[in-house]
């Protein structure tokens, strides 16, 4: 069942992004009000410039000119102002809605997703090798699971750390250095994790075999084939311990 809920898990944050807008609401609501007032200033300057054509081309006269300037200079320097204010207002928002440096939510776990899984991945890759007798299968795994290691890793770390004020050839390198720190770190921890699974699992065998042998020979097993029983259970347990 746990393994279950860790798959899922997993599943759910690399296909997550689909469930979240482009734009969140908030900077939807900025970008419409700015749009809004924007496009009336945009429609004033043009009225402006339609205006000194007239002029030019003699179809109003100065008086008409300065009349229509008085009034519409005001409204315009009105709108260039709301407008100004409101643009900072939505790249505010913008920033605001940022997560590590991506424009959204979205965005950031559009990234984080397939890193993830190729992480899993590799860990499962990892366990097999860590239990896989056979030598090929072993090999296999190994150099499978560290590439899935050290690229699941190189891309996560990018995510969560922003590009420092390095030439981008010594950041790189402090990603695959990263990475491939990581990678050992999770070796050792999993070999650990597995040693540990594997003590757990001798305790376990160990009390069966105590039922097994005491409790089940003294209470179902006549005495007459208790000797033949316990040779025949001896001999299954020689040929467990050849198997390992």
């Amino acid at each position: 069942m746990a393994v279950l809920l860790i798959v899922i898990s997993i599943f759910m944050i690399a296909f997550s992004y689909v469930f979240f807008p482009k734009k969140s609401q908030s900077v939807m609501a900025a970008e419409k009000e700015y749009l809004k007032v924007d496009d009336k200033r945009i429609t004033s300057d043009k009225e402006l410039k339609s205006l000194l054509d007239q002029y030019y081309k003699r179809s109003i006269s100065v008086e008409n000119l300065i009349y229509e300037l008085d009034k519409q200079i005001p409204k315009n320097q009105d709108l260039v102002d709301k407008s100004e204010l409101l643009k900072k207002e939505y790249y505010a928002t913008l920033k605001k809605d940022k997560v590590f440096g991506f424009r959204n939510i979205k965005i950031f776990l559009g990234h984080l997703g397939m890193p993830i899984v190729s992480i899993a991945l590799a860990l499962c890759l990892l366990f097999l090798f860590l239990k896989e007798d056979n030598l090929f299968f072993r090999k296999v795994s190994l150099w499978f699971s560290i590439v899935g290691l050290i690229s699941g890793l190189f891309y996560v770390i990018w995510v969560f750390y922003p590009s420092p004020d390095v030439p981008e050839w010594a950041y790189i390198l402090l990603l695959f250095l990263f990475s491939i720190i990581g990678t050992v770190l999770m070796y050792f921890v999993s070999r650990y994790l597995y040693k540990l699974s594997e003590i757990d699992l001798v305790f376990k065998v160990q009390n069966l075999l105590n039922y097994i042998n005491f409790d089940i020979k003294r209470k179902y097993i006549n005495k007459n084939d208790r000797e033949e029983y316990m040779d025949d259970f001896l001999g299954e347990i020689d040929k467990l311990y050849k198997k390992r």
